[in-house]
This record gives C-alpha cells, structure tokens and sequence, in this order.
C-alpha cells in the first residue's frame, strides 16, 4: 500500500490519540444522521469543513469532495421527484420534477454524505495506519478484522491512483484528434465507452496486486495462531488525558448545541 491517505505531519488533529479520534468519529456520524434542522446539520458540516481547512489546509477539501461530487450530483438530480409535495419549483409537463421539500430533503442528504466524507477523511488523513489497526485492537477488536478494515481503508485511494495513472498512460498513446469532428466532445455513451479500456486495466492491475499482498501479509504472521505482540504501544498517560479532555469537551459542544437548536 504506497498510496495512502496519511499525511504525517505536525498539527492538532495528529497528536490527538487515535482512540479518542475514533470515538468522536463514531459521534460525529450518529449526529449527522439525527433528525435535526437543516441549517444545524450545515453548521456541523461548516465546523468540520473549518477543521479540516484549519489543521490540514484549505485545498484538502477539494480532495475528499472530488471523490464523492458524481454522487453527489446524482442526489441532487434524482431526489427531488421522489417528493412531491410541497411547493412546486419545477414542473415540466404537469409532472413535479422538484419541490421545496424536495430539495430540502436532496440537501439534506448531501450535507450528510459530505460531513460524514469529511469526518472520515480527516480521520484516516492524519492517523498512522499502525496506530489505526492497535486502536481497533485496543478495542478489542480480533487483529484479522483490524486489519482487513486497516486494508479497506488504505485501498480506496490506492485503487484511486491507480485509475488516475492508467488514465494518463492510455491518454498518451492515444493520437490528439484532427478536424472539427475530432474537436467536437463526445456524449455520455461516448464517454462510458471511452473509459472502459482504462477500467478494463485497473482491473487486471487490481487482481494482479492480490498474489503480492497475499504475500506480504504471510511474512508479516497473518494466518499464525500464536499471540501476537506489538512493537509500537498506543499513546498513555497525559497524552491519553489530554486528547480525552479536548473530545468530551467537543462532545459536550455538540450535545448543548443539539439540544438547544432543535
């Protein structure tokens, strides 16, 4: 696994213990799927959004929404006409294709799909997959299934790059188009046929890569049944209560805050 989202480096949300991390991770998500407001789930996703822009920099927003923007505007396209009550925004041919309440409720899912994104990408961002793997285990966690989520995890972004550089590999040695025609940009057929090729090699390169993983995972005791051992402890002592403080503290923010808005 070489491409990663970690990004070791210096900062709050790095010293934080990963422990901590995670169970403010698993509350941040409960609280994106409460019944609250639609403007309080927009504040939470702003206080995320000011985090990550805050700790990691502002251009790490863009990263975690490039991935999920198709989805995103597939919500947006295919909610609304599912709810037609409410006031009519659009109507083509006497059928509601959005209401109010329809996009309120589009809204609604992608501020929550977005926060949650956001949630976990800062999470995995700036937790050390080692350290990801003992916190599960903390937790007691059996070490198999810490890993294979350890794994999930670190193979979205791998299959990621992957696409990108097959994508750049058959775009050079394809010949640049010549004539009006060639100019001309292709519809959506065109565009899903095009990319079949490049799938086509990211999965080949995928199920290649599955011999070497295995591999690399029997040399490291997967499989064996003796008591595994670690050579690298979690945080303890002030480091474990501080990190401790500063989530209750937030935790406590987050509890006023849901219960006085709604």
């Amino acid at each position: 696994m070489i491409a990663t989202l970690y990004r070791a480096q210096e900062g709050l949300l790095h010293r934080l213990d990963p422990r901590a991390k995670l169970i403010h991770v698993l509350t941040l998500v409960v609280f994106f799927f409460l019944p609250l407001r639609l403007a309080h789930l927009a504040g939470y996703l702003a206080a995320v959004a000011l985090v990550i822009a805050v700790c990691l920099g502002p251009a790490e927003l863009w990263r975690p929404l490039r991935m999920i923007l198709p989805i995103l505007v597939l919500v947006l396209v295919l909610t609304p006409p599912f709810h037609r009550e409410g006031v009519r925004v659009l109507v083509v041919g006497g059928f509601p294709l959005a209401t109010d309440t329809g996009l309120r409720e589009a809204a609604r899912l992608i501020i929550r799909f977005t926060g949650i994104t956001f949630v976990f990408f800062a999470y995995l961002r700036t937790t050390d997959p080692e350290l990801l793997v003992l916190s599960f285990r903390w937790f007691g966690l059996p070490f198999g299934a810490a890993l294979i989520v350890s794994i999930a995890f670190q193979y979205i972004p791998t299959v990621k790059a992957l696409y990108d550089q097959v994508r750049d590999a058959h775009r050079l040695r394809q010949a640049a188009p010549t004539g009006s025609a060639g100019s001309r940009r292709p519809g959506l057929f065109g565009r899903l046929a095009a990319s079949i090729p490049a799938l086509t090699s990211v999965l080949i390169l995928s199920v290649r890569r599955i011999p070497v993983l295995a591999m690399a995972l029997e040399t490291r005791g997967v499989g064996r049944r003796q008591r595994r051992s670690t050579y690298r402890p979690l945080p303890s002592g002030a480091a474990l209560l501080r990190s401790g403080a500063i989530v209750l503290g937030v935790e406590a923010l987050l509890v006023a805050t849901a219960l006085l808005f709604t």
